[in-house]
């Protein structure tokens, strides 16, 4: 009856059930207005840049996208601006892994309100879908390209950087490489995990420090952001023949593939993700919920830039 005061969740799902029992002629409906929010990490990452810059482009017409920031890689914060958003019609975000993100999603799927995580999932948090690469394929893949562009029966330690393990995407890329160096690689030695915290300046730090330590190092796969960082610290070392595997074929990174210092890069399309994770709230908010299989990581060489 188009009376106020009503959802336009409730009111999408009723007219839909309406509609199935014949109520109502089974005809075409403007979908009525949504608001949706994207929760992404502060700081400097190409990634997470190029998610904000797709998402008023990538959302439906009928959509309103609210844009939050949360500090990098403290989840507590992160739960907290997800306990802050009020009414909303679906959320997106790069969740952290840790309880409280859990319990802030828990909190919002209680409300009504459907979640989508994006590029790094909390799959025992009660979401609606993860919408991203799998990132265990990804580091396998990283590993056994790593593995193939330093010839027949590799030998010599080897460096893994993740960006931040709170992201369950990074512990997740971090296993794949290690199974495939272990399957196909033996003679590769896997050294000591670091972490760059999504940070040029302490990727740049580390990788020096690396080199320092292991001057005999043979290759290097960056599971996460700061990349340029590492890059600068293998240029300003003279280390171009250390093989250098990372993520996201982003402006700078492509330089880097040009100029050598970059061998290879595994890149997902923020565009597309963006746009599946808001077409998942928009059919979520009316009334229809469906979960995409993870994209498939496409390896990027100087050859193929996008």
């Amino acid at each position: 009856h188009d009376r106020p005061g009503v959802s336009a969740r409730t009111r999408a799902l009723v007219r839909s059930a309406a509609r199935r029992l014949g109520y109502l002629p089974d005809l075409p409906e403007a979908p009525a207005p949504v608001t949706f929010h994207l929760v992404l990490p502060s700081g400097s990452n190409a990634y997470i840049a190029e998610l904000a810059r797709q998402a008023p482009a990538r959302a439906p017409a009928h959509a309103t996208i609210e844009i939050l920031r949360a500090p990098a890689l403290d989840p507590v914060a992160l739960a907290r601006v997800l306990a802050g958003i009020g009414a909303s019609d679906g959320v997106a975000l790069v969740a952290l892994n840790h309880p409280a993100v859990g319990e802030a999603i828990r909190a919002l799927d209680a409300r009504g309100v459907p979640v989508v995580t994006l590029a790094s999932d909390l799959p025992d948090a009660p979401r609606l879908a993860y919408v991203g690469i799998d990132n265990g394929r990804a580091g396998r893949l990283a590993g056994y390209t790593l593995g193939r562009f330093l010839g027949r029966e590799p030998a010599g330690p080897v460096a893994l950087v993740a960006g931040h393990l709170d992201y369950r995407g990074h512990q997740e890329r971090e296993m794949g490489f290690r199974q495939v160096l272990a399957e196909a690689f033996p003679r590769l030695t896997l050294l000591e995990l670091r972490e760059s915290r999504e940070d040029r300046a302490k990727a740049r730090a580390e990788t020096l420090a690396l080199l320092a330590a292991h001057p005999d190092l043979v290759g290097l796969y960056n599971a996460g952001g700061g990349t340029v960082g590492i890059g600068a610290a293998l240029a300003a070392a003279g280390r171009r023949d250390v093989i250098f595997v990372a993520h996201e074929a982003t402006a700078e990174n492509k330089a880097l593939l040009l100029d050598g210092t970059l061998d290879a890069v595994i890149d997902q399309s923020g565009a597309e993700e963006i746009q599946t994770a808001f077409a998942l709230l928009a059919r979520a908010a009316q009334g229809e919920r469906t979960a995409p299989l993870p994209l498939a990581p496409r390896l990027i060489l100087r050859e193929n830039l996008p």
